[in-house]
């Protein structure tokens, strides 16, 4: 006896393997349940029978079991796969490599950990009642189709993820083209220092040695950074400044560690590559240890 018929695009290899295992679970809860496969083009057709009343006495719990892993396959692959329709749909502008890009990062937020715990699994129980009030009424559900006609709100919730990625990726393709203005610039200009030591103090703030580890202060600094002031800086743009305006031939970092953010080292990483060296322990940072 025929109960219910689900279909699932043969692209889903794991959404197949998902559902099969689901299926044998059912068995070991004592549902027992034989599962018919129906290739229809890109669709397979997992058709699902008992063989006894016993067991056709328990097609709530059946319908509950099989709402439970379409939910899941729908929160956790389909939801990929709206993601590059989406983009290809919306945003048909981009070449292929940027799409991928932009769906990865799509696909980072909706997998991050916050959004696993908040929004995946929310919208997982709404889309579970969604199913199972659907079988109640319907022998076969076709995954695709459903999310298509009876999820329009899932798909604009996915739209605005995929926004949202949008604007990321942008963003980061500006930062990443003005780095390379930056390492550009500082490439064509002469070193004024040979070797610049930075000292990130336990407050975060920064100190600026020599080659002899004799501070760099007073005259010779404010120059440096005088031409830096068209607005307000914060430390570590007055560092990347001051890093431009002498565009040190060597830097080395003193602990690393006291520094707030980790963003600023990577900029001076990727602005100055080769020349950034991290200090794991050394003369200038002994003292500094010592005045603590």
């Amino acid at each position: 006896m025929q109960l219910l018929s689900i279909g699932i695009p043969n692209e889903l290899k794991n959404g197949s393997d998902f559902l099969e295992h689901g299926l044998k679970d059912m068995k070991t809860e004592g549902i027992d349940v034989n599962v018919n496969l129906d290739n229809r083009g890109n669709i397979t057709f997992f058709n699902i029978d008992v063989e006894d009343k016993a067991s056709y006495k328990n097609i709530t719990k059946i319908r509950q079991h099989i709402s439970d892993i379409i939910s899941d396959i729908i929160v956790n692959q389909i939801d990929k796969k709206l993601i590059k329709k989406i983009i290809d749909k919306y945003y048909n502008y981009f070449n292929s490599d940027e799409k991928q890009r932009i769906a990865n990062i799509a696909n980072g937020i909706l997998d991050n950990d916050v959004n696993r715990e908040t929004f995946k699994l929310v919208k997982k129980e709404k889309i579970f009642i969604e199913i199972e009030d659907f079988l109640k009424d319907n022998e076969t559900i076709d995954i695709e189709g459903f999310v298509n006609f009876r999820l329009r709100d899932f798909i604009g919730e996915l739209s605005e993820v995929v926004d949202r990625a949008v604007d990321e990726y942008l963003m980061q393709k500006e930062y990443d083209e003005f780095i390379g203005l930056l390492k550009y610039f500082v490439e064509l200009q002469d070193s004024k220092i040979d070797v610049l030591n930075i000292l990130v103090d336990k407050c975060g703030k920064f100190r600026f040695f020599d080659k002899d580890n004799n501070p760099i202060t007073g005259e010779f600094l404010s120059d440096i950074t005088v031409e830096f002031s068209g607005g307000e800086l914060s430390d570590d743009d007055m560092l990347i400044s001051t890093l431009i305006a002498m565009a040190p031939a060597k830097i080395y970092i003193h602990s690393a560690n006291n520094l707030k953010s980790k963003e600023a080292l990577d900029t001076v990483k990727k602005i100055f590559s080769d020349r950034v060296f991290i200090c794991n322990g050394c003369s200038l940072c002994a003292a500094h240890e010592a005045r603590k």
